[in-house]
């Protein structure tokens, strides 16, 4: 089950960061939004998911960019779905399953970055490892160092910026 989650977590983070502002919902996941944001009480009021509720892309991308990873943690409002690990990496989805962020503190797997920003990072500051990247509801994305510097990209990852 976890290869399996991991896997679709990969998948789901290389289309994030490949298609960036993937207009084309065509309701693909195993569970559709109605179910995911069903029950709840409230606008924003959070909830427990369990795994089996998640969209198949979160799946995915899950299982392909951390595998083995224990979830312990699922929650879910009427926009998002967030996935926390015992090894303190945080996922953060849109309803359909797209990754919107991701938080590693020991470093994102590099396989789970696009090779543009990747090799951008790479040529500020060699030695720096990717802590978190978040895109924004405009495409664009905000990239985190270990280092503290972060790091702001359009949507085609095209540096547009730095933050202090």
């Amino acid at each position: 089950m976890k290869s399996i989650i991991n896997a679709v977590v990969v998948i789901a983070f290389l289309s994030f960061l490949v298609s960036c502002n993937n207009g084309d919902k065509q309701g693909n996941n195993e569970a559709s939004n109605e179910q995911i944001a069903a029950s709840a009480p409230a606008r924003d009021a959070e909830r427990n998911v369990n795994l089996d509720q998640l969209p198949k892309i979160a799946k995915d991308y899950i299982d392909k960019y951390l595998p083995g990873k224990e979830i312990v943690r699922v929650i879910a409002d009427e926009d998002d779905i967030k996935v926390w690990f015992s090894t303190s990496e945080q996922l953060e989805f849109d309803i359909d399953g797209n990754i919107k962020e991701i938080e590693c503190v020991a470093g994102i797997p590099a396989t789970a970055i696009d090779e543009r920003l990747m090799q951008d990072v790479k040529s500020i500051d060699p030695k720096a490892s990717i802590v978190k990247i978040d895109k924004d509801s405009f495409g664009e994305y905000e990239v985190k160092l270990d280092n503290g510097m972060e790091i702001n990209y359009d949507a085609n990852f095209k540096r547009i910026g730095f933050d202090d």
